[in-house]
C-alpha cells in the first residue's frame, strides 16, 4: 500500500508538539484502515458497524444512507468481498477546538464481489479521534470502473 501523509496549516501557527501530535493521528490511521476497517469489511462485516458514528452520512455510489441503521442494511445485501487496498491519504482536519482531531482520507484501491466482479474503488472517510479510537463520521465510496 502507498501512502502519504501531509499537512498544511491555513491561519494557524503550529507549535512542535501539535505537529508531532498531529503525525501521530495520521499515522494511526493507516493500520485501523488495513487492519480493522477493511479487514472487518471483509470477514466479519458485524463489526463494522462500531467504527461508525449513529448519525454518520453514508454515500455509496450515488445513494445516500444514514448512520448504522443504514450501512447495517447495505451490508447485509452485499456478497462477500476481498479488498486490496493500493494508496491512502491521510489529512488532518485542523479545528478551531484543539481537543478534536479529525484526519481526511482518501483510499483507492480495488475490491472483488463474491470472487467474481472486480471494481475499482475510491472512498473518502472523515474520522474523528476517540482517544485511542478512531470513529467514522463520513462516508464516502464510489465504484470508478469494472473488470
Amino acid at each position: 500500500v502507498s501512502t502519504q501523509s501531509t499537512w498544511v496549516s491555513v491561519g494557524m501557527d503550529l507549535n512542535e508538539e501539535q505537529k508531532i501530535v498531529i503525525s501521530a493521528y495520521c499515522e494511526k490511521t493507516l493500520p485501523w484502515l488495513e487492519d480493522i476497517y477493511y479487514h472487518n469489511f471483509d470477514h466479519n462485516r458485524g463489526n463494522v458497524l462500531r467504527l461508525y458514528e449513529d448519525n454518520t452520512p453514508i454515500i455509496w455510489n450515488g445513494y445516500r444512507m444514514l448512520g448504522r441503521e443504514g450501512i447495517q442494511n447495505a451490508l447485509q445485501q452485499l456478497p462477500p468481498t476481498t479488498h486490496k487496498l493500493e494508496t491512502i491519504d491521510c489529512q488532518p482536519v485542523l479545528a478551531t477546538d484543539s481537543a478534536q482531531r479529525f484526519i481526511l482520507t482518501t483510499i483507492n484501491g480495488s475490491v472483488t464481489y463474491a470472487d467474481e466482479v472486480t471494481n475499482k474503488f475510491n472512498q473518502v472517510l472523515v474520522l474523528r479521534s476517540e482517544g485511542k479510537d478512531l470513529k467514522i463520521i463520513y462516508d464516502c465510496y464510489r465504484w470508478l470502473s469494472t473488470s
